[in-house]
């Protein structure tokens, strides 16, 4: 349970630190709402993470049942792989559900973001963590070759938003 909770919190305080980060790279500019006369339009995109957290979270859920059942008689061999599972679970629900507010401010976009992006890395963490604890070495090794490809991936995306955001002006206020 100790290591779950540690990877758990671990990735807490990376996704603070992202959106700690992307917010002063262009604090104005995060605080902002979507210029929508002037293109910037996010429903759609909005829409499409929805659809992806709603199904991530179903997929989760399955999951974490799965592995209550098919662990019953030793449920305590998994429950740092279900903790993890079940923090992935409320990211994708949070994820979803931010998705009513992102037309007003792109830090609830950025959330939306980064709650999906965290989830995807808690199921990631969660399938290292139980084939860590289950001593199946071939395929950690296996997959803690693809758990690093996508945190470089994740660390490319991470520099490009921080540039986008520091590069671009802040939106001007109108005053009427």
């Amino acid at each position: 349970m100790i290591l779950g909770m540690w990877v758990i919190i671990g990735l807490f305080i990376w996704m603070c630190a992202e959106v700690t980060i992307l917010l002063f790279s262009n604090k104005e500019l995060v605080l902002s709402s979507f210029d929508r006369k002037g293109g910037e339009d996010i429903t759609s995109e909005s829409r499409e993470y929805n659809i992806r957290a709603l199904t991530l979270s179903g997929l989760t859920f399955a999951g974490i049942a799965l592995l209550i059942n098919a662990f019953s008689n030793n449920i305590q061999g998994v429950v740092d792989t279900i903790i993890i599972l079940v923090y992935s679970f409320g990211l994708f629900l949070c994820s979803y559900r931010i998705e009513v507010l992102t037309n007003y401010r792109r830090l609830y976009w950025l959330m939306q973001e980064k709650c999906l992006n965290f989830g995807f890395l808690g199921l990631i963490s969660s399938l290292v963590v139980f084939f860590y604890i289950e001593g199946i070495t071939i395929i950690l090794a296996v997959f803690g070759v693809f758990f690093g490809v996508i945190i470089i991936i994740h660390f490319i995306e991470l520099r490009s938003d921080f540039e986008h955001y520091s590069e671009r002006a802040a939106p001007k206020k109108n005053k009427i």
